[in-house]
């Protein structure tokens, strides 16, 4: 038997087994933040790559209470050809019955069958596949499991990243994102940042002339927000879906705070600044113009500062490389449709191979529409079809 029609009989024969693990990996709750589940996490899914006699390593990150673990696997011989990528960590649920998964209607619902363990499972179940299909691989077939991507991946790819754990790859990356059926050949570019303003605490009965935090940061609020209404009018030229999504980003005051109790004066406040631009703007005139908004108020004697929690460029890979190429053709073959490269409406992990010049790719099971929502699910036959062209990809490219 070829290695094409191995790897076919091999996901069609392993059905069960899949939806099995994804079901195992759900109750498993990896809320980020804090940071849960990720020890008991790490250890299950080592020992699935154990069993299976694939070469990997596990690199520990202190935190707290709640340290960080990321795999590092690797199928074959030689310099990085292919690498996979996926993470473990989803976001709260609405209540613990999200994490016992439940199959329905050809779905399996749960919390992260989407957002991405459903793709990590397909990625995992597709290098098993290639191994057991018998693919003589002219070069590696790698693999990420990392934690923390739903907080942007300090601890998690930015740590490996930046510790120069990262393979790199000759023909790029692909990364389990639940992105539709779609093929998200770029993403857009990420700023995450904190205002702070301080004053100073006294009573309330005798607030003046003391600067009260909260009255100065609302003057920076008020700016920031009429920057937005400017922001979110600048759509993109690329294709994405839906069609609103071609809109630039800008989330302001997803988390705020401000003073300690109704009778004294704040002596400091903040709020958060979410932006995500499209490939037509830069990271750097998205920081000027919120650094611009805030040098106008310290002239007028606020004082206020600025935390940076995230920033990334956006990022693009052209749709022709090899792998985009092989990638349509399978996808083709497989689920009988054209491919589609879009740009992903958010930020993707395939930046940190980007950034260094290698083509990044995400395409997974699922909807992004139900991820992080109540009613996640992923269709099992996605799943399946996900599995297979992971691994005809790896396959054919590596051949």
């Amino acid at each position: 038997m070829n290695p094409d029609a191995a790897i076919k009989a091999f996901v069609a024969a392993e059905r069960q087994a899949i939806v099995r693990m994804l079901s195992d990996l759900v109750a498993f709750p990896t809320v980020n933040p804090p940071g849960l589940a990720y020890r008991e996490t790490a250890d299950f899914l080592s020992g699935v790559l154990k069993a299976w006699h694939i070469e990997h390593r596990v690199v520990t990150v202190p935190h707290g209470d709640h340290p960080r673990f990321s795999i590092i696997a690797s199928l074959g011989a030689g310099e990085s050809g292919l690498h996979f990528h996926g993470h473990y960590d989803v976001v709260s649920a609405e209540s613990d019955e999200q994490f016992r998964a439940v199959q329905r209607d050809g779905r399996l619902y749960g919390r992260g069958t989407a957002d991405m363990k459903g793709g990590l499972v397909a990625m995992l179940f597709a290098v098993r596949a290639v191994q057991q299909a018998g693919a003589r691989l002219s070069k590696r077939l790698t693999l990420t499991l990392v934690p923390d991507e739903e907080t942007g991946g300090r601890l998690g790819m930015r740590h490996l990243a930046a510790a120069q754990l990262l393979p790199a790859p000759q023909f790029g990356a692909l990364m389990a994102e639940p992105s539709g059926g779609a093929v998200w050949n770029g993403c857009r570019g990420a700023l995450t940042v904190l205002i702070r303003v301080t004053g100073k605490a006294t009573h309330g009965a005798i607030p003046q002339p003391t600067p009260n935090a909260f009255e100065a940061m609302v003057g920076i609020v008020n700016d920031v927000v009429a920057l937005k209404q400017r922001v979110v009018a600048r759509r993109t030229s690329l294709p994405t879906t839906p069609a609103e999504a071609a809109n630039s980003v800008m989330l302001v005051g997803g988390a705020s705070g401000s003073g300690v109790d109704s009778n004294v004066v704040p002596a400091s406040a903040w709020f958060s600044i979410e932006r995500r631009f499209n490939p037509e703007e830069t990271l750097a005139q998205a920081k000027d113009e919120l650094n611009e908004i805030v040098d106008r108020h310290r002239a007028k004697g606020v004082n206020a500062e600025v935390e940076t929690l995230q920033e990334s460029e956006a990022c693009m890979s052209p749709p022709d490389a090899p792998i985009g190429r092989v990638l349509a053709a399978v996808l083709e073959e497989v689920t009988g449709k054209a491919a589609r490269f879009e740009l992903c409406p958010g930020v993707l992990e395939t930046r940190f191979f980007c950034q260094r010049g290698l083509p990044g790719y995400g395409f997974g099971p699922g909807l992004l529409e139900v991820s992080h929502g109540p009613e996640e699910y992923v269709g099992l036959q996605a799943l399946f079809d996900c599995t297979v062209a992971y691994a005809l990809t790896a396959a054919r490219l590596l051949a």
